[in-house]
């Protein structure tokens, strides 16, 4: 690989001032020897630093899959590409490109990282592991460790304005030899993997209640809480401070342990909300029509070169019906849709078929792109 000797020394210095970094964001991990041959790491994904968590964990340097859109930010890219050289995927199709390289690093022998949900979880559970993630690691030929993460969801909420001082820990799960995969079964594999990554932070939080404090706990919640219990309608609920609301006389709270408190609020938690909205949300689209089912003003069209540019093209209102998504006077039918990922924490990113074109939708105002991707969900029956 080149300049794995840089890479290789960068490293190193950052492994020298560790202790300093993980005391200032409370976390806490046990340093593993190794690897020492080549691994693939796999680890479940809370935070935008969960690239260097996983890598305080051990003594061998690792390289990562990354979303394609860090690599559009200028100065900061290129600091990053040399630093550390990631490996740039597409979240809209799949990528095999991506893959190819990242396989060809492992065979010549480098450790690689990737967090194959593929997306921060919304609301602290792990999210859909691609059953390709199985077959993936077969097929590299080399060693499997698991990485569990524990409490990045609540220092760091996806949805949330402000970050949170709390704990945040992490360990290996497992480490599965080349020939301890190569006699499993894919299913095996991929029950393996499942397992060890699992994570439910509300769960764990209830058993072991723990304090994340930080300013206006509730500010952007509505990225994530897209339906009210109230009046179910889409779209309605806003923040300020720590409470949270809905014009229809909905008032909740978000606390400094990451419950939700209110007047004959039917949850406390916000998994337990995004659980049931997104069963709601089938009865929405079931009786949408030909109406749209989300709708959301001041939306910023860009068309983007994937891992170089992105181009701002109309600004304008955005709505999805159960056949197409408009969005500042262009339509795209969703047949032609490859599928819809979040990238950071609202912008709503798709490609088109048959020519791969991308597309970011962006708002400067907290709104849901996480309606959309289950809305196109729950219409392909995925």
């Amino acid at each position: 690989m080149r300049n794995f000797k840089w890479h290789r020394f960068l490293f190193q210095i950052i492994c020298f001032i560790s202790p300093f970094i993980k005391y200032i964001m409370g976390y806490n991990c046990n340093k593993e020897k190794g690897p020492f041959v080549p691994t693939i790491i796999l680890a479940n994904h809370n935070t935008d630093l969960d690239p260097a968590l996983v890598a305080f964990g051990f003594s061998r340097y690792i390289y990562y899959l990354a979303s394609e859109h860090v690599f559009r930010k200028g100065f900061l890219s290129k600091l990053l590409i040399f630093s550390f050289a990631p490996v740039p995927i597409n979240k809209t199709k799949t990528d095999i490109s991506a893959i190819t390289d990242m396989l060809r690093r492992i065979r010549a022998g480098f450790n690689f990282c990737f967090f194959p949900e593929g997306n921060r979880s919304y609301d602290g559970i792990t999210g859909n592991v691609p059953p390709s993630t199985a077959k993936l690691v077969k097929s590299s030929k080399a060693d499997l460790i698991t990485y569990h993460l524990e409490g990045g969801y609540f220092v760091t909420p996806r949805w949330a304005k402000n970050k949170r001082k709390g704990k945040i820990s992490g360990k290996v799960m497992n480490h599965y030899s080349a020939l301890e995969l190569q006699a499993m079964t894919t299913e095996e594999v991929m029950s393996a993997i499942e397992r060890d990554l699992y994570e439910n932070a509300y769960e764990r939080q209830k058993e072991n209640p723990v304090r994340y404090r930080g300013k206006d706990l509730a500010e952007h919640i509505e990225i994530v809480l897209y339906i009210c219990p109230k009046c179910k309608r889409i779209g309605t609920i806003y923040s300020k401070g720590n409470h949270f609301y809905c014009d229809c006389g909905l008032t909740a709270m978000y606390t400094e342990t990451c419950f939700l408190e209110g007047e004959d609020l039917p949850f406390s938690t916000i998994s337990d909300w995004n659980e049931w909205q997104k069963d709601y949300l089938s009865v929405i689209i079931k009786n949408a029509g030909d109406k749209p089912i989300c709708i959301d003003d001041n939306q910023n069209l860009f068309v983007v070169q994937a891992a170089m540019s992105s181009t701002l093209l109309a600004e304008g209102p955005m709505q999805m019906t159960c056949t197409e998504l408009l969005c500042a006077g262009h339509v795209f039918p969703l047949e032609q849709i490859t599928k819809f990922a979040i990238v950071d924490k609202m912008t709503l990113q798709f490609s088109l078929k048959p020519g791969n074109e991308m597309y970011e939708v962006r708002s400067d105002t907290p709104r849901s792109a996480l309606k959309y991707v289950e809305t196109l969900r729950i219409l392909r029956n995925e």
